[in-house]
């Protein structure tokens, strides 16, 4: 709003300046005598913001120009000056607004004074009347040689935005866009905006591509932009983006990175998605928790690299030593024929392990002998895994073929 301000003042500093003097074209209406000294001293008073003083002098030239249209178009613009300086837009814009209703104005100063009037429309919610006067300019300008400016293109679709009028507001955004060799940031958003309340989010995607190609470090455009992949089912495309976002240094949360990881092992690369996570884990930027281990051991599981998923598995077992855990982290030896670890490590059970925890890691010490060809252990570990009901059907055959072997 600020910004906006600053806009409309500089311009109608530019419009008053315009209008302190008589204008001497042919053809041109003129001020009286009277009218005209009246501007000037208005002038000097507004330079030494003396307002009030000001308003007051313009108040009773009002009172002595009914009769003068011309004169009084001018003395109501110049009031409505006067109080868009205090910051009372309110009363600007009605002074502006009676300043067009005398119909008096040379047709470019009327168009100015229009043009800031829709502005103030805009800074007092006025939507619809700031629509409805940049509309009119816009017919104006078509009989003139005046050529719209990318501005007024966007103040106008800035009224339609803010009356939830998305359609009627794309149009004047792209070619306020189209027009300008340095668009502005906003504008883009604007346009973003108006497509996605729209749910046109091939539109909205193509908006952000633009974003992400033009301010590259801003991370909201990569992420917002795989959003909207995720919404046209373009998954490819949405992890892409992320994977931009990542190379570029833009995460800072956790959440982030972890994000990634998830979507690259959901995508169905998991030995990417392990790396990242083992990385950002090495990094500090991911917490190095047993949930974590846990997570990273899954990836490296799913990626077949059974070495590196015992490792991270066994991180979480010293963190939290879990029955669960020490399966997991058994089964796994076997697999990756770490037959003397898996003896050592099924050995003895982690604290809480329930009966058929404990058969169980029986049992797989007893397949961890017998890889080893120690066939007495074996035995002796089968006997044991064979005695707990679950374990029962899998160990009961291997004591009897252990027992024939002896």
């Amino acid at each position: 709003m600020q910004k906006f301000q600053q806009h409309l003042l500089a311009s109608l500093f530019i419009l008053t300046g315009a209008l302190a003097a008589p204008v001497m074209a042919k053809g041109t209406p003129e001020l009286s005598d009277r009218t005209f000294k009246t501007v000037n001293k208005v002038q000097e008073l507004i330079a030494t913001e003396k307002y009030n003083q000001a308003i007051d002098k313009l108040e009773s030239a009002l009172e002595r120009t009914k009769s003068k249209k011309y004169d009084r178009a001018v003395l109501l613009q110049q009031m409505g000056f006067l109080y868009s300086m205090q910051d009372n837009y309110g009363k600007a814009s009605q002074f502006f607004a009676k300043s067009l209703a005398e119909d008096a104005l040379p047709v470019p100063v009327a168009q100015q004074v229009r043009y800031s009037l829709a502005q103030l429309y805009l800074a007092e919610e006025q939507f619809q009347q700031s629509v409805t006067t940049m509309k009119r300019w816009f017919e104006i300008a078509k009989t003139t040689e005046e050529k719209p400016s990318a501005h007024a293109y966007i103040t106008l679709a800035s009224g339609y935005v803010q009356m939830e009028n998305y359609k009627n507001a794309i149009p004047p955004v792209k070619q306020a866009i189209a027009m300008s060799p340095a668009p502005s940031e906003s504008w883009y958003m604007l346009l973003m905006a108006s497509h996605y309340e729209l749910k046109q989010f091939k539109s909205v995607a193509g908006v952000l591509k633009t974003l992400t190609s033009k301010y590259p470090h801003k991370k909201r455009y990569w992420m917002q932009l795989s959003g909207v992949y995720m919404e046209l089912n373009q998954e490819r495309n949405s992890l892409a983006t992320l994977e931009s976002a990542y190379k570029l240094g833009l995460f800072d949360e956790e959440k982030e990175f972890l994000r990634l990881a998830n979507f690259q092992a959901y995508r169905g690369i998991p030995y990417r998605a392990a790396k990242t996570l083992e990385q950002e884990m090495a990094n500090g930027n991911i917490s190095n928790t047993v949930k974590h281990w846990n997570k990273l051991a899954s990836f490296w599981q799913q990626a077949k690299e059974l070495d590196r998923a015992i490792t991270a598995y066994r991180s979480a077992y010293q963190q939290e030593p879990t029955a669960n855990t020490q399966l997991k982290i058994a089964r796994l030896m076997l697999q990756a024929q770490q037959y003397g670890q898996a003896t050592e490590f099924a050995l003895q059970p982690a604290p809480g392990a329930e009966s058929g925890d404990k058969a169980e890691l029986a049992y797989l010490r007893g397949m961890a002998h017998f890889e080893l060809n120690q066939l007495g252990r074996a035995l002796k570990a089968m006997k044991v895994a064979a005695q707990s009901e679950d374990m029962k059907g899998a160990a009961g055959p291997w004591v009897t073929f252990l027992q024939d072997q002896g």
